[in-house]
């Protein structure tokens, strides 16, 4: 299977790669251009651990750290040659910590696209299909909290036990939750199909790993219906016990603007006797409004998110969120906000619920 499978990756590199080169006529048209985006996401979070009051100036890693790309690209009739480089900025803040740790550019993605009419061939560090494909959200929230993220993932459960005024000891939000069980950013091959009646697909090798994704997106007489899935083989586990990663999700958006995504993740443990599947899911209920302000889309969303087993066996998380998310598009400038609280439990320690409202402001450039 795993020779078949790097057949179809081969076979798609050489079709892609040399359909279009063979034809001379459109040697003549290609169009060269090169471009440079990206934004600054900052947001302002404070909030109760149950224990002690923190107030943090974030740059938001689980919603869009600050980022810039750079893309070239060389286009003709045939075919695209793309190459995109993407760097993201990170601090390390631990808002329960009252710490913010040394600022760093990382980066993010560094990629080689290849596309004609039979597709398109990835190649390079980037997201391939088992995390470019893992969920849906049609709110219009993505910027606030997602299945996967959000601006309080630094922040520290509190043992119910401390004093007031304690440090908080306890797991971090983003490791209760188990982020998203995706295949994650990694150095690996793509062959990504073209779109087939709303359909489109991905085949990805990265290092042992390999990596399935299917999406479809269709409207209905102004009713939008969107889905994914993925799946991830873990062929090099190194020692973590975890087999598989996989999940998807489905959305449904109507033409007055109200809508609903929900999503599930789940990491196959079954190569370790001792620990438990871990599984994340979370549903939004939301609504878009058009004419509210002429400043651009207001988008609210209520999210619901639960996952089990993420740190230990036994172990749950619950997070209930209300969500605003506001357009300026005169600015190229999205703000944005919320409430959460966010409890955890485990079978070793009582945790003290987290409270906390947050507004950031997102400006592309």
């Amino acid at each position: 299977m795993t020779n078949f499978r790097m057949m179809l990756l081969s076979t798609a590199a050489i079709g892609l790669t040399t359909a279009a080169a063979v034809s001379t006529s459109y040697a003549a048209d290609v169009e060269k251009k090169m471009s440079m985006s990206g934004f600054v996401n900052r947001a302002i979070i404070a909030g109760d651990d149950g224990v002690a009051d923190f107030t943090a100036h974030s740059n938001p890693g689980g919603i869009g750290q600050s980022r810039v790309k750079i893309k070239g690209e060389a286009k003709s009739d045939a075919m695209t040659i793309q190459a995109y480089l993407e760097l993201r900025t990170s601090a390390g803040t631990d808002p329960s910590q009252n710490a913010e740790g040394s600022a760093a550019v990382s980066m993010r993605h560094s990629k080689l696209t290849f596309t004609n009419s039979m597709g398109s061939l990835i190649v390079g560090h980037t997201s391939h299909a088992g995390e470019a494909i893992i969920g849906i959200d049609n709110s219009g929230t993505g910027l606030t909290s997602v299945l996967g993220g959000s601006p309080f993932d630094a922040v520290k459960f509190n043992d119910a036990s401390n004093d007031s005024g304690a440090i908080a000891t306890g797991s971090t939000v983003i490791a209760a939750h188990g982020s998203d069980y995706s295949g994650g950013r990694a150095s690996g091959v793509t062959y990504a199909t073209p779109k087939f009646n709303g359909f489109s697909a991905q085949i990805s090798n990265v290092k042992r790993d390999n990596q399935y994704g299917i999406k479809y997106g269709g409207d209905f007489n102004g009713v939008k219906l969107t889905g994914a899935y993925s799946y991830s083989t873990l062929g090099n586990p190194q020692g973590t016990g975890v087999e598989s990663v996989d999940g998807g999700g489905v959305g449904l958006e109507l033409a007055n603007g109200l809508n609903v995504s929900s999503n599930y993740r789940r990491e196959d443990r079954s190569d370790n006797s001792t620990a438990s599947d871990g599984d994340v899911w979370s549903s939004k209920i939301g609504y878009k409004m058009t004419g509210l302000s002429d400043l651009g889309g207001t988008n609210l969303a209520i999210m619901y998110k639960h996952a089990e087993n993420a740190v230990t066996s036994g172990d749950e998380y619950k997070e209930m969120s209300f969500l605003v998310q506001q357009s300026l598009s005169d600015y190229g400038t999205t703000v944005y906000g919320g409430f959460t609280n966010m409890s955890f439990d485990t079978t070793a320690a009582n945790f003290d619920d987290i409270n906390g409202i947050w507004v950031g402001a997102l400006v592309n450039f």
